[in-house]
């Protein structure tokens, strides 16, 4: 199924409507995003749900996929999360994996398939340096194939913000996606975000990143993509989020293949 151009207005007619209606809420509101942990509290859980739609100019169509995710912080410095999407479409509407847009900010995503569900996905991340300007972790992900068409993969991660004064934050570090082909592929990912901080409620900021999908054989054509694209959260109260972002996945290709993304994120004690 093809989702028509008036669907893709509404949704975002409404996204921004949503926006808006958020905006003015008086209810107390979170830390400062660039002040945030990078793991949740102990105890904590958080629940992610996004609407993601993607699109591709060769045949012109675009499709809508919904990411859901869920987290639990294990300790104050080691955080358990699963995450997995639903896609609305034909195959070529799924092939888009537009759920993957509605993840909204994070793109360490390789599960490369095209079912209505997409590959769960499980992510454990500890903190292990945590300092007021710099914060390092590690990260492991298991991406498994419940897509008969996939294979299963994992992927270390070593992510590092920066603290650069009171309103900017740079989110960065590197991963390595691993899929268990024959023969496996490795790949490489960096990503490069610069969050600012308008005012104790809202962020926003430019993101790109570098990812090299296949660096172990080096086929012909096979070349880093370069991201670009724009994110802006909102905290309407401590205990929620909303999130919005639009991307073009690999800008250097001369590809007008982008998604928009605008979801919530659920925090309880």
């Amino acid at each position: 199924m093809v989702v028509h151009r008036e669907m893709v207005r509404l949704t975002t007619m409404a996204a921004v409507a949503s926006a808006v209606t958020l905006f003015a809420s008086d209810a107390p509101a979170a830390p400062p995003w660039v002040d945030r942990r990078d793991t949740l509290y102990g105890g904590w859980w958080a629940f992610d749900f996004g609407l993601g739609i993607g699109h591709e100019p060769v045949p012109d169509r675009a499709s809508a996929g919904v990411n859901m995710e869920m987290a639990v912080g294990l300790t104050d410095r080691v955080e358990l999360g699963v995450r997995t999407g639903l896609r609305i479409g034909d195959a070529g509407d799924r092939a888009l994996q537009p759920d993957n847009y509605g993840r909204l900010f994070d793109r360490q995503y390789f599960d490369g398939g095209g079912s209505v569900l997409a590959n769960p996905e499980v992510r454990v991340r500890g903190a292990v340096v945590r300092g007021d300007v710099a914060e390092l972790g590690l990260e492991g992900r298991l991406i498994v194939p419940v897509d008969p068409n996939t294979v299963a993969g994992v992927e270390f991660g070593m992510p590092l913000a920066l603290h650069l004064g009171d309103r900017v934050r740079l989110d960065t570090g590197f991963w390595l996606p691993t899929t268990f082909s024959n023969p496996a592929i490795l790949g490489i990912s960096v990503p490069f975000d610069v969050w600012i901080q308008i005012t104790p409620r809202l962020w926003l900021g430019p993101m790109t990143g570098l990812y090299w999908p296949d660096v172990s054989h080096n086929p012909p054509g096979n070349q880093p993509y370069v991201s670009m694209g724009f994110g802006l959260g909102y905290a309407i109260t401590h205990y929620l989020d909303f999130k919005t972002m639009f991307l073009f996945p690999a800008l250097n290709e001369d590809s007008r293949i982008f998604g928009v993304g605008a979801g919530v994120q659920i925090r309880i004690e």
